[in-house]
């Protein structure tokens, strides 16, 4: 059981030790601009990303990218992208204040 509980703590850890790269996070954020706004900052109804958590966030486009979760066009756009690349993107929306 210990070798169990301790290989899901690894797998689990690796899944969230990807390097933060900021050219690929602010290139791949470009997209979600038209409809939350430059930087994550929305004016309008679509909700506000920049400052999310990190991991919350993350969660939330893996959850749209497996249809866990439905959104008019959020589940659409995230199946366009790799688990790694709507890492980054969360990492992006995480830092920007």
């Amino acid at each position: 059981m210990k070798k169990i509980l301790l290989s899901l703590t690894v797998l689990i850890s690796l899944s969230y030790s990807a390097e933060y790269n900021k050219q690929e996070g602010t290139m791949l954020s470009l997209a979600c601009g038209s409809c939350h706004g430059t930087d994550g900052k929305s004016s309008g109804t679509m909700p506000t990303i920049a400052g999310a958590n990190k991991d919350e966030l993350y969660k939330t486009l893996l959850d749209y990218k497996a249809g866990k979760r439905n959104g008019t066009i959020m589940t659409k756009h995230a199946k366009g992208y790799t688990d790694a690349e709507l890492e980054q993107i969360a990492y992006y929306f995480s830092k920007v204040k």
